[in-house]
């Protein structure tokens, strides 16, 4: 069983990042962790047309290996096709990143989002305690609340409270409000088998909770805080991750105020908003992006 890989979900409208991402990885993975990129049956060919993985692996000692969503279903302990085609995008993507670990066989995994790429060179040691335990994405969040609170966004705070509260209740938990992310997440699989032993003892599918409360981030962290499937060593955010073009504008006027600590091993340029790596046949007209935009920032305010 592979101690720790990097994994990637992914589908086609971000496979220009990925080839972004998968540039960053073969620069500067030093410790050649295996990574593995998961996409839909239906988008092999345009990955394989757009993104030249033999001449990537050739000049590269690491693994870099794709699986396919249908693949994970099948080894799934609940997998059913059916139910995954039927399910939101968004929502079987959160399932694939919590139960791709049945098909991989792998005890830890880096979950990296395509929109995300390295900047600095990086290794196990950057994922991984001394004990061989993961690290975990744990903090209170003020960073971007603070700012979104400072620069007029107040219901980025209601959010973050909201959504908190929801998962507090579901583990029956009292007490600080945590922030679990943001993407890439340090994931060990015993804490997702808790969560299948949580969700076995009401009778729940993982289909059928992550339709309910759908937060990946927030289950396998209120997971671990009720169960303690492995020791908790919490880290900050391991990349800087721009949510909202707000926030990238901000920081591109003040890049002093960013987050240089030697932790910081990335950036994550969240795909909701910047249109710089989308393919032609994913834009909208450019009408129906300036709506996506404009609600979105209204739903923040």
């Amino acid at each position: 069983m592979d101690p720790l890989i990097l994994f990637c979900k992914s589908f086609r409208d971000d496979v220009l990042r990925v080839k972004r991402l998968l540039d960053s990885v073969i620069r500067l993975n030093e410790d050649y962790i295996p990574f593995y990129l998961c996409i839909p049956k239906n988008d092999l060919s345009l990955f394989q047309e757009l993104i030249d993985f033999d001449a990537l692996r050739s000049n590269y000692r690491g693994k870099i290996e794709i699986i396919l969503d249908e693949d994970v279903v099948e080894a799934m302990p609940q997998g059913n096709l059916e139910t995954y085609y039927s399910t939101k995008g968004y929502i079987s993507q959160q399932i694939m990143k919590a139960q791709v670990w049945h098909l991989l066989k792998c005890e830890n995994y880096l979950a990296l989002d395509s929109d995300s790429y390295f900047t600095r060179p990086f290794h196990r040691k950057d994922f991984l305690h001394e004990s061989g335990h993961p690290y975990t994405v744990m903090h209170d969040g003020n960073e971007l609340i603070n700012l979104s609170e400072k620069l007029g966004y107040p219901r980025v705070k209601e959010a973050f409270i909201r959504d908190s509260q929801s998962m507090k209740q579901e583990f029956e938990r009292v007490g600080e409000d945590y922030d679990f992310g943001p993407a890439p997440l340090i994931w060990s699989s015993q804490v997702w088998l808790s969560l299948e032993d949580h969700l076995s003892n009401s009778s729940e599918t993982i289909w059928q909770a992550f339709n309910r409360l759908p937060s990946e981030i927030r289950w396998y962290g209120e997971t671990l805080l009720k169960y303690q499937a492995i020791p908790i060593y919490p880290t900050r955010p391991i990349f800087n991750c721009y949510h909202y073009a707000w926030q990238a504008q901000y920081y591109k006027r003040h890049p002093e105020q960013m987050s240089t600590k030697n932790h910081v091993i990335g950036e994550v340029v969240q795909s909701y908003w910047d249109d710089s790596l989308r393919p032609e046949f994913a834009k909208k007209p450019w009408y129906s992006r300036l709506w996506k935009l404009i609600k979105h920032g209204k739903n923040q305010t």
